[in-house]
């Protein structure tokens, strides 16, 4: 009678299944651990006290009236102000600016972008789309000297 041995198919079936496993396992501790310690050795975000105490910049209001609309927009942009349009007449590039809010020359903290409130008169066509608003967000304006709450 002849001796056959037997196979060891269903055994190496296992390991070649497992082995995949046990890697997934060790490479997600892996990444755990990583993260964990990167994330200790991460500085807490705090404001430096040299910084708190520093002065903020200080913007001077352009003198845009008598320009045109398009024209003054631009100076006004350039000066990292805001601006928007009030009144009866719309903010067409060939419209005049007669007045402006704050005054020329007003100085005002730098709060992003201060917004210019300009009043216009007709003049010329008004073609397109008015625009009535600065592209771009623009924020309060906070004289210098004057109070102001947090």
């Amino acid at each position: 009678m002849a001796v056959v041995d037997a196979s060891d198919a269903p055994g190496v079936t296992r390991r070649i299944i497992t082995l995949p496993r046990l890697t997934a396992v060790a490479a997600a501790g892996l990444l755990v651990s990583a993260t964990i310690s990167l994330a200790a050795d991460k500085p807490t975000a705090m404001k430096p006290a040299a910084h708190a105490n520093a002065p903020q910049k200080v913007l001077i209001v352009p003198d845009v009236r008598q320009q045109m609309f398009v024209f003054a927009s631009g100076m006004i942009e350039d000066g990292g102000f805001g601006w928007k349009v009030r009144g009866s007449v719309q903010g067409y590039p060939s419209n005049m600016v007669v007045k402006q809010s704050p005054t020329p020359g007003t100085r005002v903290y730098d709060t992003g972008s201060p917004t210019i409130t300009l009043w216009l008169v007709r003049r010329g066509a008004e073609a397109g789309q008015p625009q009535n608003r600065s592209p771009y967000g623009a924020s309060i304006i906070r004289r210098v000297g004057h109070a102001h709450s947090k």
